[in-house]
């Protein structure tokens, strides 16, 4: 029986190392592209590319789990999903905004780089808070807005953002009819920019293309896991088996390509398959580090490109030490910043759903 119980099995602590090095790909990636970038490689995927399509895949595998399991309890509807959801991803975002803008009026007033100031305005700020720099749908020319100042890893952040309220109305228009009227309007302005990432790309260059499409592989991920079952050696080849296969055929810049997907949820199935059969991280050590290091990751995702782009705009210093130095520095304003926003998410989704229940009654399960 699927579980993500970790006294029963290791699952839940791999998809915390998952995340965890999902983020420093990303991180470690645009230091190479930023400062050693002869070391960029000319033909194996990009890191920070492949760190952006795990995050995908995980969160299609979580959030479907967290619809399937949670919605098992009457109480639990569409408005605590999306206050679990917005106290998960704002805890992290409003500190991560108020950073990027302080270090980026530094970078201007020592620069006046234009491609901050381009982007660097109250509106875009605004618009970010509400999830738009992702934005494809019908209203491109009012609400189709770029990531704020020098946050550039802030477009798949509102691509995620979508597809979690889209995702979430279909799912309780279906397992509470009553909810339909409430829902449809719902789901018909989130589905707009989900409809396009099945195929579209957030570039013309093809940057972003299907990742709605690879969040629902890792949703079927999920229901793969909890109605098969696979032995160890299966599992464990069709990882490497996909692994190899992923690395062969996905040349640089060419990540977000439809063929390979299959290939990233194939083999990230094989690994809930493995973690499933018993405990690998028996340490409680190993399990304290996984864990410090994922309750940081989104935070690190947020602000890195920041603080590297800062830099390298005001210093001229390149090299081996630098890459390293803004990696390791990355990493601690990230914990920093993690400590007074998102390692709280769990106290503020509680509290906000003390209140929505006391105000609403039991009558908002309905929805």
């Amino acid at each position: 029986m699927f579980s993500l119980d970790r006294s029963k099995n290791d699952t839940s602590i791999t998809l915390d190392l998952l995340r965890a090095v999902a983020a420093q790909m990303v991180c470690v990636g645009h230091a190479i592209s930023f400062f050693v970038s002869p070391w960029r490689p000319a033909s194996l995927p990009l890191p920070q590319n492949v760190g952006v399509l795990l995050f995908f895949v995980i969160s299609g595998f979580l959030i479907t789990y967290t619809l399937v399991e949670r919605s098992k309890n009457p109480s639990y509807g569409f408005w605590q999903f999306c206050i679990e959801r917005f106290a998960r991803i704002y805890s992290g975002l409003i500190p991560a905004l108020f950073f990027v803008a302080a270090i980026d009026s530094l970078t201007l007033y020592l620069t006046n780089d234009p491609t901050i100031s381009r982007y660097f305005t109250a509106k875009t700020m605004i618009a970010n808070l509400f999830m738009f720099e992702g934005y494809r749908g019908i209203y491109p020319n009012f609400l189709q807005w770029s990531a704020f100042g020098s946050a550039g890893p802030l477009w798949t952040l509102a691509i995620e953002w979508h597809i979690y309220i889209f995702v979430a109305s279909l799912f309780f228009m279906v397992i509470r009819p009553r909810s339909i009227p409430l829902l449809i309007p719902i789901a018909l302005f989130f589905g707009q920019t989900p409809a396009h990432f099945l195929i579209g790309s957030f570039q013309e260059d093809g940057v972003g293309r299907g990742l709605f499409t690879l969040w629902l592989g890792g949703s079927l991920a999920y229901f793969a896991a909890r109605s098969s079952s696979v032995g160890y050696f299966p599992a464990a080849t069709i990882v490497v088996c996909s692994a190899i296969g992923y690395v062969a055929f996905t040349h640089a810049s060419a990540e977000y390509n439809l063929t390979t997907y299959p290939l990233l949820v194939a083999g990230f199935f094989g690994l809930i398959a493995i973690t499933q059969m018993g405990h690998l991280f028996t340490s409680p050590k190993i399990q304290k580090a996984i864990g410090f290091l994922a309750d940081y990751s989104f935070s690190l995702y947020l602000v890195h490109y920041t603080i590297m782009y800062a830099v390298w705009t005001i210093f001229p210093v390149r090299g081996p030490m630098m890459f390293a130095l803004m990696i390791i520095v990355s990493n601690l304003i990230a914990i920093g910043l993690a400590e007074v926003g998102e390692k709280h998410h769990h106290k503020l989704a509680k509290a906000f759903n003390r209140k929505l229940l006391a105000r609403q009654g039991p009558a908002v399960a309905a929805s």
